[in-house]
């Protein structure tokens, strides 16, 4: 073998040796950067887990919460008092849905003067919708309908009778409509039901529909007679 053979063979084991080098790099850097893709794949998984878990967390924390106040948001007496209280411990948020759920219009009133703007334009919303709501459903005690007349006190009577401002709002819409017998009689079948405390707060609007209610005939007048007997009011 010539000197230049083996100086052929010696560049080209070099050559070889060079390509070994370049490629055993290539596979660690790809093999570096999988590592890489995967950690941060881990990363981002036990980030979305972590989310996940303290979201979990805080619905549990909600839960067991409303669980502990659930008596006391049954009774209209102690309801307003137990959602302000939630609101300490709780989200606001879902504070402001349950109130709005249950009616209670001085809770979101509250809320609504208390909270962040984000919380407070919640709480405006709510406020907004139960507004809606109250005035259509005083107006529907007065529809020519049956069905809708019937709808309507049934909703009032039975989801409404907790809400401080129904009754003004009520008094007020009636007052001036006394000639609807039908409406006049949803009115005080209505009125029936109310807490004592809060009839007695709106006597002196509510004096003079009571008097008028009376011309309508008999049924209105033992309605009235049965008002004014739950309010211990007197003629």
């Amino acid at each position: 073998m010539t000197d230049e053979d083996i100086a052929a063979q010696r560049q080209q084991i070099a050559d070889e040796r060079a390509k070994l080098e370049k490629d055993k790099a290539e596979f660690e850097q790809k093999k570096l950067q999988r590592i890489t893709i995967a950690v941060s794949s881990v990363a981002v998984f036990v980030s979305s887990l972590q989310v996940g878990v303290a979201f979990l967390q805080s619905r549990l924390a909600t839960a067991q919460t409303v669980e502990k106040f659930i008596p006391h948001l049954q009774k209209p007496e102690t309801r307003d008092a137990a959602l302000l209280t939630m609101s300490v411990f709780t989200d606001q948020g879902f504070v402001t849905q349950l109130a709005e759920k249950l009616r209670a219009t001085t809770v979101l009133e509250s809320l609504q003067a208390k909270g962040t703007a984000v919380e407070q334009a919640q709480a405006s919303t709510a406020l907004s919708a139960l507004d809606t709501r109250r005035g259509k459903l005083i107006e529907q005690i007065f529809a020519q309908d049956k069905p809708t007349r019937v709808a309507a006190t049934t909703e009032l009577v039975r989801q409404w009778m907790a809400d401080p401002k129904l009754l003004p709002e009520l008094v007020e819409f009636a007052e001036t409509r006394t000639t609807n017998t039908s409406g006049v009689v949803n009115t005080l079948v209505v009125l029936r039901e109310a807490n004592p405390e809060q009839l007695r707060a709106n006597a002196g609007d509510l004096a003079p529909l009571l008097d008028k209610a009376k011309a309508n005939g008999p049924q209105t007048a033992d309605l009235v007679n049965q008002v004014m007997a739950r309010s211990n009011l007197r003629n």
